[in-house]
């Protein structure tokens, strides 16, 4: 497969002559040589590689890499179907596709037609080609789809019975040694005489090499492990903790489990009492992470149980937490007690939001879209006095997106830097260039420290280089078919960029001079908010269009406001108060920002997407 990117060339700064009238991003060069180039002094902050492309003209010779964002390619698959739901399936290398009938005939994979009925077809993830299809049952459609790790439970009386002929049980001991990454799939019967579904199956299917694949064989398939039938369509699953899942049948949140009866044979099961009380429970999102599966041999399998039993005692102390998204009642919260196998609604969001997609940003943060085209997030009051308090989720950003967000999920659309680990990700990878202000500013000896918190750098490099740093990163979808993405910002870089956004909006005329706060206000029916929590990046990003005049009367307006510089931001996900509860304040002497300061924020911001 050959790939290709275009790479767009900007000017040199100086002594090119270029057209300073035009915007930057609209001018170009002629290129006459171009090669790659390797040096380890060069781009130290782009992992190990030290690679760069270099670029001559016919009077400059550029050194630069290629923003990550060039490297996405998007490649179009012809179902001949209405796919419905979508899932990458890493351990089989292949994804799986819920499809619903569209009623054109295709050509199957031996050749022949085959019919277009409701079904879960599994393309390899690089060819694309078909590798096994299952069909479903006359009127049953695929309402779910999640690739989990599950281990497999032993019930209470086979534990009871071990303990009794002397094993010695662990912590841990009722969980079988083979954790393995399985398809679940959630369907529902759709009958015509039914406003709900009334029925439907959890499906299970393993689609791991080794259980299908013939030593020296390269033929993939896929094996159904077990299903359970249970009476509702099964809206919603997300991977839950201690190797189990959280489904969402008509009203009810359940937990469910893989059990080895003691014959050899795998069931799946609910867990315990499930959680009532909503009207119609469409999505759910937990932030268990998804647990390594153990590899058939039996030091590899032994070395995993001991790790699996490392975190048993972990997860038990941990809040257990997920979100429900309800049909008309916005957001809940629910917590799983393992003490007594129990989910209990611990808070929740009393606004009346139609809910479309939610996602867990953090354990305290939580992003929803509903059906009037807007954005909300909602904070829990962990450390508050009152119960009452407690139990309500506070709204603390709302905007006006435009679209009905249908999907989100964590992620990004760059590629990952590889030269650093996982908890550098949101550090050290996401603020890896530039930085807010190039003048330095010395800090006073009566100034107060800040506190190093996870995510940002020490409190003495902030003061001289407050960097572009980012926390969560969510992809969303549209049913228009837009796919963005939102960025968790920290409070010295949501205070750049929400300067930014309101001198542009002051300086700018809109089109048909219609308000960038009106448009972006939170409307849904009788509610109107002014958008808050937010800021618009297509409005930031479009400060590379303009032209240098334009550019400059937009700094100046923020040299104005003053306010880039302010640490203390009201929305965050960076925690920025030092343990005795004080903030940095500085001697805040005034800086003054430049046309190339804004414009490397910006674009050190639209390549982190």
């Amino acid at each position: 497969k050959l790939c290709y990117s275009n790479v767009n060339l900007s000017p040199a700064d100086e002594g090119d002559g270029s057209d300073v009238s035009r915007p930057h991003a609209h001018e170009s060069i002629a290129v006459n040589v171009a090669t790659p180039f390797f040096s380890p002094l060069l781009f130290d902050d782009m992992g190990n590689e030290h690679y760069s492309l270099c670029v001559a003209d016919d009077a400059n010779l550029r050194l630069g890499v290629i923003d990550d964002i060039q490297k996405l390619h998007v490649t179009t698959c012809r179902l001949g179907m209405a796919p419905r739901r979508l899932v990458h399936c890493p351990e089989g290398r292949m994804f799986a596709v819920g499809c619903i009938e569209s009623g054109i005939k295709e050509l199957g994979v031996d050749g022949g037609e085959m019919a277009m009925g409701n079904c879960i077809r599994f393309l390899d993830d690089s060819t694309f080609d078909d590798i096994h299809r299952i069909d479903l049952e006359p009127t049953e459609v695929v309402l779910s789809m999640v690739s989990a790790t599950l281990c497999v439970h032993r019930p209470a009386p086979l534990v009871a019975s071990s303990v009794a002929a002397g094993e010695s049980m662990e912590p841990g001991g009722d969980l079988d040694s083979n954790l393995k990454t399985y398809l679940i799939v959630g369907t529902a019967y759709a009958l015509h005489d039914e406003d709900e579904p009334t029925k439907g199956r959890i499906l299970v299917y393993s689609c791991n090499p080794e259980d299908t694949t013939a030593a020296g064989s390269t033929t993939r398939s896929v094996k159904a492990v077990t299903e359970l039938q249970v009476r509702g369509g099964v809206y919603s699953m997300c991977q839950f903790y201690d190797g189990r899942i959280l489904v969402t049948v008509n009203s009810k949140t359940q937990l469910c489990q893989l059990v080895n009866d003691g014959t050899g044979i795998v069931k799946l099961s609910m867990v315990g009492v499930g959680h009532h009380g909503h009207i119609l429970s469409l999505f759910v999102s937990s932030r268990a992470p998804k647990m390594l599966a153990t590899s058939s041999k039996a030091e590899s399998s032994a070395e995993e149980v001991e790790v699996d039993k490392d975190k048993k005692p972990d997860s038990s102390q941990k809040e257990m937490l997920a979100i429900v998204g309800d049909l008309m009642r916005s957001v809940s919260l629910v917590q799983y007690y393992p003490q007594h196998d129990t989910l209990e609604e611990v808070a929740r969001d009393f606004n009346a939001n139609w809910t479309t997609a939610v996602a867990m940003l953090t354990d305290d943060i939580y992003l929803g879209g509903e059906n009037w085209n807007n954005l909300f997030v909602l904070r829990r009051n962990v450390k508050a006095q009152s119960e009452e308090v407690r139990c309500r989720l506070d709204t603390v950003g709302e905007f006006h997106l435009g679209e009905m967000v249908n999907k989100f999920m964590s992620g990004s659309l760059v590629m990952p830097n590889n030269g650093s680990s996982d908890s550098s990700k949101t550090s050290t990878n996401q603020s890896r260039r530039r930085s807010i202000a190039s003048p330095t500013k010395k800090s006073s000896q009566g100034s107060s420290k800040l506190a190093a918190s996870p995510g940002r750098p020490p409190a003495a490099t902030r003061s001289k280089k407050p960097t572009v740093t980012i926390g969560s990163q969510t992809l969303f979808g549209t049913v228009d078919g837009t796919l963005g993405v939102i960025l968790g910002l920290d409070s010295a870089t949501a205070a750049f960029f929400s300067c930014l956004e309101k001198s542009m909006d002051h300086v700018i005329m809109p089109i048909g001079n219609f308000s960038h706060k009106q448009f972006r206000a939170f409307n849904a029916e009788q509610r109107r908010h002014p958008s808050h929590g937010f800021v618009d990046g297509d409005l930031v990003e479009s400060f590379l269009d303009l032209d240098k005049s334009t550019m400059e009367v937009v700094v100046q307006q923020m040299n104005k406001d003053g306010t880039w510089d302010i640490t203390n931001s009201t929305f965050t996900g960076v925690d920025d108060k030092a343990a005795d509860g004080s903030v940095d304040i500085d001697d805040r002497q005034r800086l003054e920002l430049s046309v190339d300061d804004v414009l490397a924020v910006v674009e050190e911001m639209a390549m982190l997407h």
